[in-house]
């Protein structure tokens, strides 16, 4: 855990978490804030040739190189254009760390789990896979992200990449 997840865990309720609220694809949606190691400007990106749509490229993160996920194409969205302000969130999974594009980043809130609502029945197919439900921020809805659906080696849409 980085010191500044540390820091701002001891501000917490015990019942609470911290979530990063971001736009993805224009979706305002929550990432649990524990995986998350760095937010960082788009650095130099190199395509990665015969790589999933999704893979946006790698870049080198002090002498790792990480592989750039647009969460919006595993959503079913359009593809996130890299701008002033776009970020990726670089996080572990597993052992690995992955960066994620999103469009901007909003800020960090606790969240508590009894926030969470059930998704809408009209929700696409694409969210309910990586979706664990809604809440309510500052009276717009947000979606939370499970973050090792999102990673897995499934599209949101089942399909195997």
């Amino acid at each position: 855990m980085t010191d500044f997840m540390k820091l701002a865990g001891s501000l917490l309720e015990d019942d609470s978490q911290l979530v990063v609220i971001c736009s993805i694809g224009g979706n305002m949606l929550g990432i649990p804030a524990g995986p998350i190691q760095e937010v960082l400007a788009p650095p130099e990106v190199r395509p990665v040739h015969h790589a999933p749509d999704y893979v946006r490229g790698v870049f080198n993160l002090r002498g790792r190189v990480i592989v750039i996920i647009d969460p919006a194409i595993k959503l079913g969205l359009s593809a996130q254009s890299f701008d002033g302000e776009s970020r990726i969130l670089v996080v572990q999974s597993g052992p690995e760390l992955v960066g994620l594009l999103v469009d901007s980043l909003i800020g960090i809130f606790p969240f508590s789990a009894d926030q969470l609502t059930a998704s809408p029945e009209n929700l696409p197919k694409a969210f309910c896979k990586v979706v664990s439900g809604f809440f309510f921020l500052d009276g717009k809805m947000t979606g939370l992200l499970m973050m090792d659906e999102l990673l897995g080696t499934r599209d949101a849409g089942g399909e195997m990449s």
